[in-house]
């Protein structure tokens, strides 16, 4: 807001006449100082840079361009430059020294973009040249540059377009200015190199769009080299310890998109990974896991995954995947699968999972694996296990005799006022019988392990908020979820999620958030942050080598005739947009103007009537009229058309109609 205040103050000051010498004088309504649109220009071009930067600067480099873009329209309005250019270059040398000495390898971004903002501070808010006015934009440009090592969205696209035509803009102002910086523009003048200055970029767009495919570019972009000086907690952990915290915050933020069809909530389980390990109230992955061949079997449904960036090497899917096509992928023996690299690169790949809810295995599960228990377990939570063992003689009969116990035990399921401590899920089971699905699937999975039923936690997340623009689910950090899987001998390891047992589950579980205007706007939005990382983002090498692989493929399997009569369409389409192109750029000569056809007349007849040949490339209509002998009828001419010609303005109706008539004459003598 400050700057939005400050540049629009300076353009409600640059149209005020001033009797002073200021670079912000305008001397006639009709005609602008080209300084003066320079300057608004350089003060838009450093907006563009410091509006996206702002929010990741430390307070210091935050005042300094305030001040700095403050200064310089205070002084651009009253056209004194009190504070000299050597004493602000003089005063950056110790602030570059004090951010040398915070530089370090954990800590290298900060500095270094903290020391650009301060620069393009001090060029702002300095007397200005030609020169100065190229180190702004060459500034103003680094800045926004720098704004991607922090958030790379399409806003950052829409400042850099913009950028880039203020500057084409800024760049023709100112080689005229490099010939007379005291030069006023008229509106028309400024209308024509405004539109000069805007071709240039706009042009360069046919050649963006055919290189961005094609150039060369890292494996891993620029920005995900360094260490990411913002933190995102994407609610998903490596371990699972219910107790830890009375109240759990839920957080919003994105942790991935998944494209696919619209599927029933039921089946909205994402499965990441596996806690096969219970020590005290503590679940975690053992990577020792034993041999299993697990059968997938029934429908698939695939999906392709956009998580966001710094997520777990975990890799999410539908529960269960079935396969993910990504390299340097580690796959589990239960069905886990683990990103092997960089975990700060953008990824994007393809599941195919089967959701019914089972895994069948082809082999012998190493039961005693999965009944492991903690050296000390509470007695009553020992009693309970103890009881459903001897009630049930099968695990499936187990499982049931524990889900009738949660259905009917009053437990609700809640975030806040949870149990706390050592004896967290010993209150939870028997006292205060609230909890989160942490406590619900621990509890339920420790029971059943006491029971004698094989039992293992997943963790991942449930549900999902579909765009219907984009086609994709968005899950939050705030669906992460916790749930068990039992091994049910005869069938296999069987998807329970405790949680939906809770009096209160359908209130809390899997609620479609409200839809409203509101909502239906942001999932647009959504859709195009969504649209500009799978398309500009996630473009990367390999999905070049991918491209250039899929492209020789389809050419193999291409018939000549197919191809010929396929191609006919395209050869007409190009052959049409090079008509379209020779038309347009031999518009002028094919299709004149009336102007340049009345002078084409002029010449025949005074060649015809006259007896002589005009030279148009050496002689100038008035010699022409002398070499006519100043034919009454010729001068007359030659006075009406060049009095529009050389003034720079088109013929009148009038005067269209008076060379008209002179020319159906004929400049014979009577």
């Amino acid at each position: 807001m400050i700057f939005l205040c400050a540049f629009v103050s300076f353009v409600r000051g640059a149209v005020f006449v001033s009797n002073k010498s200021s670079v912000l004088q305008i001397y006639s309504p009709m005609n602008l100082r080209l300084t003066n649109i320079i300057a608004l220009l350089s003060y838009a071009i450093a907006l563009c840079g410091i509006v996206p930067l702002f929010p990741w600067l430390a307070p210091v480099p935050r005042a300094a361009l305030a001040l700095g873009l403050l200064a310089g329209i205070w002084q651009d309005r009253r056209g004194v430059w009190p504070l000299k250019n050597w004493w602000l270059n003089a005063a950056i040398v110790p602030v570059f020294l004090v951010y040398a000495l915070q530089f370090s390898r954990q800590n290298p971004i900060q500095p270094v973009v903290s020391v650009l903002a301060i620069m393009l501070a001090v060029r702002l808010g300095s007397e200005k040249s030609g020169r100065h006015y190229l180190q702004i934009h060459a500034l103003s440009l680094f800045c926004l540059a720098a704004s991607s090592l922090f958030d790379l969205s399409p806003r950052f696209l829409a400042y850099l377009c913009l950028m880039l035509l203020l500057v084409a803009v800024s760049l023709v102002l100112l080689t005229f200015h490099a010939q007379d910086s005291g030069m006023t523009l008229s509106r028309g003048d400024l209308r024509k190199v405004l539109a000069a200055g805007l071709v240039m970029p706009l042009a360069s767009l046919p050649l963006l769009v055919l290189f961005f495919p094609i150039l060369p570019r890292t494996p891993l972009p620029l920005w995900n080299l360094l260490p990411s000086p913002v933190a995102s907690a994407t609610g998903f952990s490596d371990r699972v310890e219910p107790g830890r915290a009375e109240t759990i915050t839920d957080s919003s933020i994105p942790a991935f998109r998944a494209e696919m069809p619209r599927q029933p909530r039921s089946l909205l389980y994402w499965r990441a990974t596996v806690f096969n390990r219970v020590t005290d109230n503590r679940w975690v992955r053992d990577t020792t896991i034993p041999p299993e061949r697990i059968r997938y079997t029934g429908q698939t449904i695939g999906q392709t995954i956009y998580p966001e960036p710094g997520s777990p090497r975990a890799l999410v899917a539908l529960d269960a995947a079935a396969a993910i096509a990504l390299p340097r992928v580690k796959r589990s023996p239960d069905g886990i699968y683990e990103w092997q690299g960089n975990p700060a690169k953008r990824l994007v790949y393809r599941a195919e999972s089967v959701t019914s809810g089972i895994l069948p295995i082809a082999a012998e599960l190493d039961r005693a694996f999965y009944l492991r228990l903690p050296d000390t377990i509470p007695p009553r939570i020992r009693r309970l296990g103890d009881e459903i063992r001897r009630r049930g003689s099968t695990d499936a009969r187990r499982v049931e005799l524990l889900e009738a116990h949660f259905r009917t035990g009053s437990y609700r399921y809640s975030m806040r006022g949870l149990p706390t401590g050592p004896q967290a899920l010993e209150q939870f089971l028997f006292e205060k019988r609230l909890g989160n699905c942490e406590f619900f699937a621990s509890a339920f999975a420790l029971v059943l392990r006491t029971a004698g039923v094989p039992a293992r936690l997943v963790g991942g997340f449930l549900g999902g908020e579909y765009n219907d623009v984009g086609g994709y689910y968005l899950v939050s950090a705030d669906m992460a979820h916790v749930w068990v899987e039992a091994f049910i001998a005869g069938t296999g390891w069987v998807r329970i999620d405790p949680s939906s047992l809770a009096q209160n589950a359908g209130e809390v579980l899997g609620r479609p958030r409200k839809q409203n205007w509101l909502a239906g706007f942001r999932q647009v939005i959504d859709s195009l942050n969504h649209s500009w990382d799978r398309t500009v983002i996630t473009y990367d090498f390999e999905s070049q080598v991918e491209a250039v692989r899929g492209a020789g493929k389809r050419l193999r399997g291409i018939e000549a005739k197919k191809a010929l009569k396929a191609g006919l369409p395209i050869a007409g389409a190009l052959a049409g947009l090079a008509a379209a192109f020779y038309l347009v750029t031999r518009r002028k000569r094919l299709l004149p103007s009336r102007e340049e056809r009345l002078l084409r007349s002029f010449y025949r007849c005074v060649a015809r009537d006259c007896g002589i040949t005009p030279e148009p490339a050496r002689q100038g209509l008035f010699e022409i009229a002398a070499a006519a002998g100043d034919n009454a009828r010729v001068c007359e001419f030659v006075h009406i058309y060049a009095g529009a010609l050389y003034r720079d303005r088109r013929l009148t109706s009038g005067e269209y109609t008076r060379l008209k008539q002179i020319i159906r004459k004929g400049f014979s003598k009577p």
